[in-house]
């Protein structure tokens, strides 16, 4: 005679497990459905929506051209950000690697040179009012004089007409070399060019150019 297994057995015991550990999901459900939420920081939730909408600002600065941050800084100071606001869209756009002074000052002093001829000096005033660190300028502009000089040579030659040459080959007086002298000088000293600098470029440049033939 087979023995009969008694209701309950294996599969019976299975059958409460997977009941039970539904009935512990439900309660916690239940649980955590009927457990109050804190509500929303209304403050935090403002502040977010500031610090995007100023992210967004500084992105569309940046998308001009490169930006230090010192401008950003101020771009910010200036539309009366609050200094938490201020600070943390600053720090979102540092984490995005969209900063980097070292670069700004190499394209700007690059850029600079080409467009207006400047010399080192004025580039520098320039970084300094962009809040750029000492190191970054230093880097960009370089140490080496003779750069710099050819770069004075080449803009004062610019600036001596044909008309300018001729004058100078015939004049006897000197009187239109000394009004030359004053002009350039006046333009170097815009330019940024160091006095002793551009009074020897100025000096070799018009002797060579009263010595040269017409072309």
């Amino acid at each position: 005679m087979s023995q009969q297994h008694p209701r309950g057995g294996a599969d019976g015991h299975s059958a409460v497990g997977a009941a039970a550990v539904q009935e512990r999901l439900e309660r916690r459900t239940r649980q955590i459905m009927e457990t109050p939420r804190p509500a929303a920081d209304p403050g935090a939730a403002e502040r977010e929506k500031a610090v995007v909408h100023e992210c967004r600002y500084l992105m569309r600065l940046l998308s001009t051209r490169r930006r230090s941050a010192g401008e950003m800084r101020e771009r910010l100071a200036r539309r009366e950000v609050p200094a938490a606001v201020a600070h943390e869209a600053m720090a979102r756009i540092d984490r995005a690697g969209l900063i980097d002074d070292a670069a700004f000052a190499r394209d700007w002093v690059q850029q600079r040179r080409e467009l207006r001829a400047l010399g080192d000096a004025a580039l520098r005033r320039e970084l300094e009012q962009r809040q750029v660190a000492d190191v970054h300028i230093d880097a960009a502009l370089g140490t080496d004089r003779s750069e710099e000089e050819d770069r004075c040579r080449e803009l004062v030659r610019s600036r001596i007409s044909e008309r300018d040459r001729e004058q100078l080959r015939t004049e006897r007086d000197g009187g239109h070399r000394r009004r030359l002298s004053r002009r350039l000088d006046a333009l170097l000293t815009r330019k940024g060019y160091p006095g002793d600098l551009a009074v020897q470029v100025i000096s070799g440049e018009l002797r060579a150019a009263a010595q040269q033939r017409g072309r």
